[in-house]
C-alpha cells in the first residue's frame, strides 16, 4: 500500500487543510457541515480521518506520515487564522501555567485566544524550546506559575516584557485530532524539555491518532498535567504510560529509557523520543 495515496479522494495535503478548517469544533455533525461546504461528504471526511490517523499511527511507517502532516496542518492553520499570534517566552510560560489550574478552556477564555491560535503559539514555542538552552527551565517555570495561581495569584497579563519572542521557526503542526483536532504530537518538541521536543496539540487527533492521545494532541493531567505513578516497575523500558503535556493534553507513550535525574525518556507513536519530567508520566494499565 502506498502510504501517500489519497483516502476517499482526500490527499494528505487536503486533509491538513480540512483539519485546519474544523479545528476547535468537536461536534462531528458540525465538522461534517463545515467540510460539506467545502465539497467533502460526511462519509468521505470520516473515512479520511480514520484512514490518515491510522497511517500516522502505523509503526511500520516510522512516523513519516505524521511528520509530513504537521507542517502542512500548521501552514493551513496559519493561513486560515491570519498568522500565529506573537508572544514572548514569558507570556508562553504564563499561559501554560494557567492550564493545570483553570484548564485549557479557562486559559483560552481569560486570554481571549482561540484553539487555533493556541495551537500555533504552542507549536512555535514547542519547536524552539528544545533548541535553546536559555529555555531549559520551561517545565520548572510552568510549575512555579501554576503553584502561584493555586496560592491565590492572578494570571499574568501578556506583553509584560521578558524574553523576546524567538524567531519564527518553520511551521510545525499538531497532528489531526480525532475528527476534530489535529494530531499534535508534541510535534513537536518538548516544552518540558531540557532536551527534546513537545507535542502540543490542542485538540487531539492524537486522540485517535495516538490511540486517542487526548482529543489532538489535547496535549498532557497535573501541572504539566499528570500525577506521578509510583507503582513498581511503572517506568521500566517498554512500559506503557500516559504523558501529561503543559497544554493540558495527555498522550500515550512507551518508556524507552529508565528514569534519570527526575526525567524519563518516552517514545510517542509518531516515532519521536522525548525526555519529560517524571511527575508528568503515569502508568497506562
Amino acid at each position: 500500500m502506498d502510504p501517500w495515496s489519497p483516502i476517499a479522494g482526500i490527499s494528505l495535503e487536503r486533509y491538513a487543510e480540512l483539519s485546519a478548517e474544523v479545528t476547535g469544533e468537536t461536534d462531528p455533525a458540525k465538522q461534517a457541515e463545515i467540510v460539506g461546504k467545502l465539497g467533502v461528504s460526511a462519509a468521505d471526511w470520516q473515512a479520511a480521518t480514520s484512514g490518515w490517523t491510522a497511517r500516522m499511527q502505523d509503526p511500520s511507517l516510522m512516523g513519516q506520515v505524521a511528520t509530513r502532516y504537521m507542517p502542512l496542518y500548521q501552514a493551513a492553520l496559519a493561513k486560515k487564522s491570519g498568522g500565529a499570534p506573537q508572544v514572548t517566552f514569558d507570556d508562553y510560560v504564563a499561559m501554560s501555567g494557567c492550564v493545570p489550574v483553570m484548564g485549557r478552556a479557562g486559559m483560552l477564555a481569560h486570554y481571549k485566544l482561540t484553539e487555533a491560535q493556541w495551537t500555533m503559539i504552542a507549536g512555535h514555542w514547542n519547536s524552539v524550546i528544545p533548541t535553546n538552552p536559555a529555555y531549559m527551565q520551561y517545565g520548572v517555570l510552568v510549575e512555579q506559575e501554576a503553584a502561584r495561581l493555586r496560592a491565590g495569584g492572578q494570571p499574568k497579563p501578556l506583553g509584560g516584557g521578558g524574553a523576546a519572542a524567538a524567531p519564527a521557526p518553520a511551521p510545525v503542526a499538531p497532528a489531526p485530532a480525532a475528527a476534530p483536532n489535529p494530531y499534535g504530537y508534541p510535534q513537536q518538541p518538548n516544552p518540558y524539555a531540557q532536551q527534546q521536543p513537545y507535542y502540543n496539540n490542542p485538540n487531539y487527533q492524537a486522540q485517535q491518532a495516538g490511540a486517542a492521545v487526548g482529543n489532538a494532541f489535547n496535549s498532557f493531567g497535573n501541572a504539566l498535567g499528570s500525577f506521578f505513578d509510583s507503582a513498581i516497575g511503572a517506568f521500566n523500558p517498554g512500559s506503557r504510560v500516559i504523558v501529561t503535556w503543559s497544554d493540558g493534553g495527555r498522550y500515550p507513550a512507551t518508556v524507552t529509557q529508565a528514569p534519570r535525574n527526575g526525567q524519563v525518556e518516552v517514545g510517542f507513536p509518531d516515532g519521536r523520543r522525548v525526555w519529560v519530567p517524571q511527575h508528568a508520566v503515569m502508568a497506562n494499565y
